[in-house]
């Protein structure tokens, strides 16, 4: 299956955009993340996040299968005809000159040496026989685990608090990578959402230039809990290292906010920067609390943005 490459403001979006290309679920794509989105203040892009993607190589068919399909012929060609396609009957013809009838049996001499091939034509049928009853079990065991399999996927949904855990631990183990020792705070911020926040007093190389880093941890450890957890995962986990993606939802509330005063007093919209879809969210929830304001969306990935409008012209 061929790759497509796409970009987007975050590493996220741009997978988004390779699912809608491919026209499958993200359980059955696999990706390759080229580049990670270099971002600025307030949803400002330098550079986007670039992603490959493929859609997910399905699973070749066991050899045992193949195997109990031989078996059905014991490995032989069309009747009247040997391993090698030849013809059966014609060679056997020529040692005793027995003349072939419609079945294939000769119809030569009663001596041992006439009888000969015909058990060795008995036993040869009894092994493929066998083989092809082994094959038949092999292939029924390959069909029991794969009905195991779909029980186990099929089991309860992993809890949230447990997906945290998992993700806590990943984490520690990261910071210890990092040369950091850290803590946690864990917040319950909504009935779906877990957040972790990561403390420590020697975080800046967890943190990277503009928060490029927390990020980059935050999304792996997305990938991670997707990895283990697998369809049976609900709910979102996110990871906050030192804090940065509170502070920066804090800014942006209160950028939000003034704008809103502006749109106002003035009457003219206002239009932010391109932002990602978490920030587009953000500033959605924050103008709802704003009278006389209203907000609207303009615009495709990765260009999307968030209008601010005064509430009659929504």
């Amino acid at each position: 299956m061929e790759w497509v490459e796409t970009t987007a403001k975050t590493t996220a979006e741009a997978k988004e955009s390779a699912l809608d290309r491919l026209g499958v679920h993200e359980d059955d794509a696999e990706f390759e993340i080229v580049s990670e989105a270099r971002m600025g203040l307030f949803g400002r892009v330098k550079e986007d996040a670039r992603v490959r993607a493929r859609v997910r190589p399905a699973t070749p068919r066991a050899k045992d299968e193949r195997r109990r399909r031989r078996g059905k012929n014991g490995g032989r060609g069309p009747r009247g005809q040997g391993r090698d396609g030849g013809d059966r009957n014609k060679g056997n013809a020529k040692k005793g000159g027995a003349k072939p009838n419609a079945g294939g049996r000769e119809g030569g001499g009663r001596d041992g040496a006439e009888r000969a091939p015909r058990a060795d034509k008995g036993r040869s049928q009894q092994k493929a026989k066998g083989q092809g009853a082994r094959s038949g079990s092999a292939s029924s065991d390959d069909r029991s685990k794969k009905q195991e399999n779909t029980v186990t996927d099929n089991e309860a949904t992993m809890p949230l608090a447990e997906q945290a855990d998992i993700a806590q631990e990943f984490v520690a183990g990261l910071a210890e990578r990092f040369g950091a020792s850290v803590g946690f705070v864990r917040e319950d911020v909504a009935d779906d959402e877990i957040r972790l926040t990561v403390t420590g007093d020697d975080l800046g190389r967890m943190v990277g230039p503009r928060g490029n880093t927390a990020a980059a941890i935050d999304e792996l450890v997305r990938t991670v809990l997707q990895r283990q957890a697998g369809s049976s995962r609900d709910g979102r986990v996110r990871v906050d290292v030192g804090g940065v993606r509170a502070r920066r939802s804090a800014a942006l509330e209160r950028f939000c906010r003034e704008l809103a005063q502006e749109v106002r007093d003035s009457g003219v919209a206002r239009a932010l920067e391109p932002m990602n879809g978490a920030d587009r969210k953000l500033t959605h929830d924050t103008i709802a609390d704003e009278d006389g304001v209203a907000t609207i969306s303009e615009g495709e990935d990765p260009n999307r943005r968030v209008v601010i409008v005064p509430a009659g012209d929504a």
